[in-house]
């Protein structure tokens, strides 16, 4: 065991060894960020997209740079490692992914060019999880340049679809050595130990939209909250009227013989809603107290949509639940189109540990049908728990609350990272350390988050999650993960 000496002794050197690092490790954060790695399952270019294997072979680039060895898996899943240390017998992996979501809307600097500003790097992915990709990646070199002995090998790993489906991590547990024990890098401090179960749908309209309705779009993937919703009606002078007062949220102009209805609300991730406002459910709700719809069908229709995008408890969709482990089910609407006249809303829903998934899907589907829509494309991945009491659990709160001199206790996550798909594995970090530190300046109410426009990391706040990752490890590494593994994960 270390003593306190040796422990501050320890931590002064990883100091150095940081503040020497980091104008490299700005820089190699802001090369990923300049590659736009949105995955998309249905490009010619598998598996996600050249976005998605450019921003791979990049990162290898970086680790190679660094003297270490890699492996690409068939671009799912990138895994760097130091060669001199390959041998040990158990495994411990640091996880994040590579992939991001799409820029969206409303940036006052560019998504993809890494702009360092005010010690903050600004950039889609900066944060969502390029930036902690590295981190974890630096705590490989850290603990190699240091020279310290390990009785694991240090596996980190770069996936390349966590946004939107996590088709990397199943692919790299169903075809290589997983990691004895692994740390995902793409959540809250201090640590999460279990996360909520996720199921997600397209609800799709049995009735069409009358002629009236000529397209109504919304939002891009299924876990953002969009910023912005557009509905485009059948030009007629009643409509035009009923627009004449102005709306702070809404804005619109006539093109021809239609009229282009905009919404504007707050993106962000759709499992934290607190600081978000839903484009759709604003554009809904305009258009029902204008009563810009003709038809007792379509108004029908569009209070439905309103019900279910507007009410993140779920509640407007019969799927309101909660348990003591891990509170209130939180539920969004992330998506909307049209095809054939038809409405499609995407339901995106995070469920407490304790609810059956599959259960709630059951729910969903009875309550549209009692509103004539009916359920396509349904995904349930039932929730991941992970007893606090263990061992593991314990030290790596332990390091977190050591270092940072904060006393939070572990929590159960709204989000779903890779842990949920990994054999022992727990997500922890990095977020919540951007609040410890001067906002990015200027800013304004939402941007600057993970999902939001102006997407930004604080370097302060990497940095010293790099040193947390760092003494986890080395608190971790003296347990024996591979031989007597069930004792301590």
């Amino acid at each position: 065991m270390m003593t306190e000496i040796m422990r501050k002794d320890l931590e002064k050197r990883i100091d150095q060894w940081i503040a020497g690092k980091k104008s490299t490790l700005i820089e190699e954060v802001c090369e990923l960020v300049r590659i736009k790695s949105v995955a998309d399952k249905e490009n010619e270019v598998k598996p996600f997209g050249q976005g998605c294997r450019d921003v791979v072979d990049r990162f290898i680039e970086i680790c190679h740079r660094h003297g270490l060895e890699t492996q690409n898996h068939s671009y799912y899943v990138a895994e760097a490692f130091d060669p001199d240390i390959e041998r040990k017998q158990g495994r411990i992996g640091l996880m994040g992914h590579l992939d991001i979501v799409p820029e969206g809307e409303g940036w006052l600097y560019p998504p993809y060019e890494g702009i360092v500003k005010g010690g903050w790097i600004i950039g889609r992915g900066a944060q969502d999880n390029k930036g902690p990709c590295l981190a974890g990646l630096y705590t490989l070199l850290c603990l190699r340049d240091l020279g310290m002995e390990l009785k694991h090998d240090i596996r980190v790993l770069a996936g390349t679809n966590e946004e939107n489906g996590m088709e990397d991590a199943a692919y790299y547990t169903g075809n290589c050595q997983c990691p004895d024990f692994t740390i995902v890098v793409d959540s809250p401090f201090p640590l999460c130990y279990g996360e909520k179960g996720i199921i997600e749908a397209w609800m799709v309209s049995d009735y069409p939209f009358s002629e009236h309705v000529i397209n109504m779009t919304g939002g891009t993937v299924s876990n953002q909250v969009p910023g912005r919703a557009e509905i485009v009606l059948r030009y007629s002078k009643l409509i035009e009227e009923r627009l004449q007062e102005k709306s702070e949220e809404c804005e619109w102009k006539i093109c021809g013989d239609k009229i282009h209805i905009y919404a504007k609300g707050i993106p962000g991730h759709i499992a934290f809603p607190e600081q978000t406002q839903n484009a759709i459910a604003i554009l809904a709700e305009f258009i029902l107290e204008r009563n810009l719809l003709i038809s007792d069908q379509d108004r029908k229709i569009m209070t439905y949509i309103w019900k279910a995008a507007s009410e993140t408890d779920g509640s407007g969709l019969d799927l309101s639940c909660s348990d003591e482990i891990s509170g209130n089910l939180v539920c969004g609407c992330g998506i909307v189109k049209m095809e054939k006249g038809h409405v499609w809303l995407n339901v995106n829903a995070r469920c407490p540990v304790t609810v059956n998934g599959s259960e709630l899907m059951e729910r969903l589907e009875k309550h549209a049908k009692k509103n004539a829509f009916y359920l396509e494309k349904r995904r349930v991945l039932e929730s991941n728990y992970y007893p606090k009491e263990k061992e593991v659990i314990r030290r790596l709160s332990t390091c977190f609350q050591r270092t940072t001199q904060l006393d939070w206790e572990p929590q159960i996550f709204n989000a779903g990272t890779h842990a949920r798909k990994l054999p022992n594995a727990v997500a922890y970090g990095p977020g919540c350390l951007n609040g410890l530190v001067p906002e990015c300046e200027p800013l304004p109410e939402g941007h600057g988050g993970a999902h939001q426009p102006d997407e930004a990391q604080s370097i302060d706040a990497l940095c010293l999650a790099l040193k947390i990752y760092i003494l986890a490890v080395l608190e971790i590494d003296e347990l024996d993960l591979k031989e007597n593994g069930q004792n301590y994960i």
